[in-house]
């Protein structure tokens, strides 16, 4: 037996496990599987280890792995076990106007095993995190951590048996690409967050199964900035929606649309609140290294084209001496629209602004890419900004903030374009994993009524019928 038979083997016990255990975890009520799960939450909060283990995997400071991961878990496990997000979930009953004397009873199911697979920046937010819809709905999950990350979600799984939930409803499979074409080929509904060249492919993938499959994929938000906005305000966001992360966030700020007559000021203010970042490996840091070297050359890369176009270098683009992932927090002005870094998902510390004519300019080109993930509107009139964020293309839009948009649970945060398909967060995420049954059952006392219409509805057809039908018809839908 080869390599990859064994480790196919593997991930067919694994999966043959997690299913085993979902048909008594879906037995349980939604409000029991809620209470555990929020003993859970209570577990991931009062654990010492849980933030150490984040900021050891990614690098990122200790306030983000707190005020970032552990209170977003926190917040989703609150919205999604509430009351509210339950009863979307039970069964419920529906009436037909064509057949008044009909019922249906609409149940919502899970689907069986669902496989999360998690992207390296946000280790708890976008893995763990995106398990507890599933887990609410009656779904056992398998979650593939990406390797370069995966000392979080073993922490939960820790965290998951110390807390006595059943064994095998979450489990936690390490590996490489190939373990996840395999756990793709064997489950019942795929969450992925990443790139969208592997989104395609894990997409196609499922696709091949009749599967369905989420995706949250790349981002190009644009932050539009107009001339009557709080300059002050939106260069601090600037520099916050920009370089949180060390940029390595899906919904971060990619690029600034600022009206050309502040955009000097702006530039300015952006610059001052850059300088005050604190990046390096100490806990008191604001902002830690880059993933990995490769990010670091393709920052470098998208800043060398933006300057050969006619960029300038406000602050930033170099790397700390002794260590090439604490690539310094990038502000480039005068950005050319055509430039790499106006385009492409830079994913990484740098900024650029590009300076446009008015608020339609702006309009214009943050729609013109192929993302649509997020993106802000600044404006002192808020009817105006409201106007503008209704006109752009993309799944979600901030007015006047940037990022808060994430921990919005109540809403759903989706992509347009090739940001993604479906979505996370809002009562719609609970039903993305369940097959929907409906029952069609008389109404109690109406079965005299059920069997007058089956008898004139059936064969053999009457012209007579069909005539009565024909005036029915015009009252009720002319």
């Amino acid at each position: 037996m080869g390599e990859q038979d064994s480790a196919t083997d593997a991930v067919s016990d694994v999966v043959a496990r997690a299913r085993k255990a979902q048909a008594g975890w879906s037995k349980l009520s939604i409000t029991e599987r809620a209470r555990r799960l929020r003993r859970l939450a209570r577990r991931a909060l009062e654990d010492d280890k849980l933030a150490r283990t984040i900021t050891e995997d990614t690098g990122k400071a200790l306030f983000e792995a707190v005020g970032f991961e552990v209170a977003y878990l926190c917040e989703l496990t609150r919205f999604l076990t509430g009351r509210r997000a339950r009863k979307s979930l039970a069964e419920s009953r529906r009436s037909s106007f064509i057949f008044p004397h009909k019922r249906a009873r609409v149940r919502w199911l899970p689907r069986g095993v669902v496989l999360i697979i998690g992207p390296s920046n946000f280790p708890l937010l976008n893995n763990f995190g995106d398990a507890v819809a599933p887990l609410l709905a009656g779904n056992s999950v398998v979650l593939k951590p990406s390797p370069r990350t995966p000392k979080t979600s073993r922490r939960m799984l820790a965290l998951w048996r110390e807390g006595g939930l059943p064994e095998d409803v979450f489990q936690v499979v390490d590996g490489d690409a190939q373990t996840a074409r395999s756990l793709i080929d064997m489950c019942d509904g795929i969450f992925f967050t990443g790139s969208v060249a592997v989104g395609r492919e894990v997409s196609a993938r499922a696709g091949g199964r009749l599967v369905p499959c989420v995706t949250e994929l790349g981002g190009k938000s644009a932050m539009i900035v107009l001339a009557d906005a709080d300059l002050q305000a939106a260069a601090r966001a600037a520099a916050w929606g920009a370089f949180a992360g060390a940029g390595q966030v899906c919904i971060r700020t990619e690029r600034a649309l600022v009206e050309a007559s502040v955009a000097d000021a702006f530039s300015r203010l952006v610059a001052e609140q850059t300088s005050k970042i604190r990046q390096g490996l100490d806990d008191d840091r604001d902002v830690g290294p880059v993933a990995s070297d490769a990010q670091v050359e393709h920052c470098r890369a998208l800043i060398a084209d933006a300057v050969g176009r006619g960029a300038r270098i406000v602050c930033g683009g170099s790397s700390a001496e002794g260590n090439q992932r604490l690539f310094a927090p990038t502000v480039l002005d005068a950005v050319s629209p055509q430039a790499r870094v106006a385009n492409e998902e830079t994913f990484g510390p740098v900024l650029p602004i590009i300076r446009v004519k008015d608020a339609e300019e702006a309009v214009a080109l943050a729609n013109a890419s192929h993302l649509g993930l997020s993106g802000s509107v600044w404006s002192g009139d808020s009817r105006r900004a409201l106007a503008l964020a209704r006109r752009l293309q993309t799944g979600s839009v901030c007015i006047n903030d940037v990022l808060v948009n994430y921990f919005f649970v109540a809403a759903p945060l989706g992509g347009w374009k090739a940001s993604g398909i479906g979505f996370r967060h809002g009562l719609e995420t609970l039903r993305q994993f369940c097959v929907p049954q409906s029952i069609v059952e008389d109404r109690p006392g109406m079965g005299l009524v059920g069997g007058l219409v089956r008898r004139y509805l059936a064969f053999p057809y009457r012209k007579p019928v069909l005539n009565v039908l024909r005036r029915l018809l015009k009252v009720f839908y002319r």
